[in-house]
């Protein structure tokens, strides 16, 4: 099993910092994070929030890219339906060739209504962007010229260059937690990043529908991500770290409610939050953790927050070491 690790780069305004040290210090934990045996790095991207969460995902893994040698770079999730195709195409190409063929390209719908709005992109017909842009993806690592005329994209005989490192181009992983989002991974042929259901068996809906697309679930590889903190004191370490776990709760719910996709109430006091969804754990507790998330999703890699937002970056660091020298090797 492989392991990485997650940066959202937010900066609340309750615990601020200059970004600059912010970006430095993450940098500096994801070099140190290679050297300890990590597999890969992976960032989130939203756009126009009050605590500057990470708007440019491929710039910043392209300064990762400089500063390391072997761990693979991926998004998750890049925002596909508020970037043209072909301009993602190229920077993806790009990234690949700096880092030698590193790159995962992770890739949603996305749901905040404000971020649709400043794009001038209409939230309802995001479905059917992701889709064409998909599409438009795939075809632009191949080796011939393209043409497409879409409801939103339209152009005669393109040619990305260069070309990525990768042959056919960085793989392409579909974020989601819907049976909708599942199945368009399928149709494309995309890898899965999907969040855990309690309402639906995610592997077996994802294998059936590759069936039905023709393809072989055996081709296609699934990742999982979750929060998680590895201490050898998890109630000192949840203290320290709940109300930064409650912060970032209750933003979500509230994009979520604004997007109408929940109208579950913000949560009042920290040690409500689900212990599962938000973990602290001993190495042990970790490592029991992670064995029950691969029993329901089968992945071949699990990806952790490194830091919640608003946590000092070196406060995070003694959970990055204690996970790479403690939980990696017991799944290796």
């Amino acid at each position: 099993m492989k392991f990485g690790i997650w940066y959202h780069l937010r900066n609340p305004e309750r615990w601020k910092q200059p970004a600059q040290d912010l970006y430095r210090e993450t940098l500096d934990q994801i070099v140190a994070a290679e050297k300890l045996g990590y597999d890969s790095v992976w960032v989130s991207e939203h756009h126009f929030t009050d605590d500057g969460y990470l708007p440019s995902s491929l710039l910043f893994l392209a300064a990762v890219a400089a500063r390391t040698a072997r761990i693979r770079l991926g998004t998750l999730i890049l925002l596909l339906p508020l970037h043209h195709p072909l301009r993602v195409a190229e920077d993806a190409a790009v990234l690949d060739i700096l880092s030698n063929g590193r790159v995962d390209l992770g890739v949603a719908g996305g749901y905040r209504v404000e971020e649709f709005e400043a794009f001038e992109v209409p939230h309802k017909e995001r479905g059917r962007r992701m889709d064409e842009a998909v599409e438009i993806l795939q075809r632009s690592w191949g080796a011939a010229q393209f043409s497409a005329k879409t409801p939103d994209f339209s152009f005669l005989n393109v040619s990305v260059t260069p070309k990525p490192i990768q042959l056919g181009g960085p793989p392409i992983w579909m974020g989601g937690q819907s049976r909708a989002a599942i199945r368009r991974a399928a149709r494309f042929g995309c890898h899965l990043l999907p969040s855990p259901s309690k309402e639906f068996d995610v592997v077996e809906t994802y294998h059936t529908a590759l069936r039905e697309y023709g393809r072989d679930p055996n081709n296609f590889r699934i990742k999982s991500f979750s929060s998680m903190f590895c201490t050898e004191d998890p109630a000192r370490s949840w203290e320290e770290l709940k109300e930064h776990f409650l912060y970032q709760h209750n933003l979500y719910r509230q994009w979520y409610r604004s997007a109408g996709d929940s109208t579950a109430p913000d949560v009042a006091d920290a040690d409500q939050l689900s212990r599962d969804n938000y973990f602290v754990g001993t190495p042990d507790e970790c490592e029991k953790a992670i064995r029950e998330h691969q029993r329901n999703l089968s992945a071949e890699e699990f990806i952790f927050w490194a830091h919640p937002p608003g946590f000092p970056v070196e406060k995070s660091t003694p959970s990055v070491e204690l996970f790479a020298k403690e939980v990696i090797p017991r799944f290796r």
